[in-house]
């Protein structure tokens, strides 16, 4: 096992990792985002952008590319500030939507990862997520996924 330094000790540069997730809802983005992050890292989520002052989390598609875009740009600043750590938990289907994330990592000197999450069968991942996403809405988005 490797131990990584969050502060850099012994005057070396320290290591930069971004993770960019990939599933659908129910595959286990969160919970792998957190445990990635663990003590030193950040997770940025658009589910984030979609909870309100008391933690009830309520998805509005007017404004969903909105939300999106506060995500990235979140993203953005953390690895502007260098945080040892950075993931994106996001859906991420196309490439589109993750290949911005992996570029900004880059330009701020971070190794990057695709997180790529078994993909459980849509009436298995509408049963697991906890944000009501239907089946119908998740077989959607596994037509939609481009690798």
């Amino acid at each position: 096992m490797v131990k990584i330094s969050a502060a850099g000790r012994n005057n070396k540069k320290m290591i930069k990792f971004a993770f960019i997730m990939r599933g659908v809802p129910g595959s286990g983005k969160s919970t792998t985002a957190q445990y990635l992050a663990g003590d030193i890292g950040i997770v940025h989520a658009v589910d984030d952008f979609h909870t309100d002052k008391n933690g009830h989390f309520w998805w509005d598609d007017d404004c969903a590319k909105e939300r999106y875009q506060q995500n990235f740009e979140a993203f953005m600043r953390s690895c502007q500030k260098g945080y040892p750590i950075v993931v994106c938990d996001n859906i991420n289907v196309s490439r589109d939507e993750y290949q911005k994330y992996v570029e900004c990592a880059v330009e701020y000197g971070y190794i990057t990862s695709s997180v790529i999450l078994s993909k459980p069968d849509a009436v298995e991942a509408a049963r697991r997520n906890k944000h009501d996403v239907t089946i119908d809405q998740i077989e959607d988005m596994y037509d939609r996924w481009e690798d």
